[in-house]
């Protein structure tokens, strides 16, 4: 930016050294002079006016145009490459607005309804607050006992508010944490239907889960640290007994 404006200062030297230096031009010392082309070659690349007097001659009004061209070019450049090394500083909220932008490309190439598009905006903002990470590739590249170690710690408010892990064995806790796996439902979603065969066995970490029975009554409700479908555990053991 310096550099050019030393060259648009030069230029604007130049212009009135070609008309000779009209009467009242440019009539002090070389300091004086240089800084005053500077001066208005730096207005007219930041468009803050027209420096100390306006062009008054075809060629000034050329070297005008060029000079806040040239400041209005580096003004974008320096925008740009500020908003690219700010938006370095989070990569993984770039990756999920880079992902949430194709969900809304697919929803808006499929006619989605209003309603459904809101529920799945919902869902991914609940789902990654802001920010994606593939977490199952970087626990891969773990050792184990690393892996096991942040797992633990990314599951110990659930561990201490289901009272099934309890009095359980650390080693049996730890391997039942390995294999969970992190699912959001949203208000008014069913996660299992009477009649169903259920295959998983959930742990609540956040939220109300409501048991309905066929009229559409709330039976019960269980919350934070409850955990239904542990009749699956049964049905393993009594497959594994037999």
């Amino acid at each position: 930016m310096l550099l050019l404006g030393h060259w648009n200062a030069c230029l604007q030297f130049f212009i009135p050294m070609l008309n000779e230096f009209p009467v009242d031009s440019w009539d002090a010392g070389w300091f004086e002079q240089y800084t005053w082309a500077l001066f208005k070659a730096m207005s007219h690349m930041l468009s803050i006016g027209y420096g100390r007097f306006p062009p008054t001659s075809s060629s000034e009004a050329w070297i005008t145009i060029i000079s806040m061209m040239t400041g209005s070019t580096c003004y974008a450049l320096f925008v740009g490459h500020a908003a690219a090394l700010i938006q370095s500083f989070d990569c993984s909220k770039k990756l999920y607005r880079e992902k949430f932008k194709q969900v809304e490309e697919y929803m808006a190439y499929r006619k989605l309804p209003r309603v459904l598009r809101q529920k799945i905006a919902n869902y991914y903002e609940h789902r990654y607050q802001g920010k994606m990470f593939n977490e199952r590739i970087i626990l891969d590249e773990l050792s184990e006992c690393l892996r096991e170690q942040i797992i633990n710690h990314n599951c110990r408010a659930l561990v201490a508010a289901v009272p099934f892990f309890t009095y359980a064995d650390r080693h049996f806790v730890s391997e039942v944490l390995m294999r969970l796996k992190y699912e959001v439902f949203q208000p008014g979603d069913w996660i299992i239907k009477e009649g169903q065969m259920g295959a998983k066995m959930y742990f609540i970490q956040e939220g109300i889960v409501d048991i309905v029975d066929t009229d559409g009554r709330v039976a019960t409700s269980l919350s934070d640290g409850s955990y239904f479908g542990v009749q699956l555990l049964r049905i393993v053991k009594q497959t594994l007994l037999s």
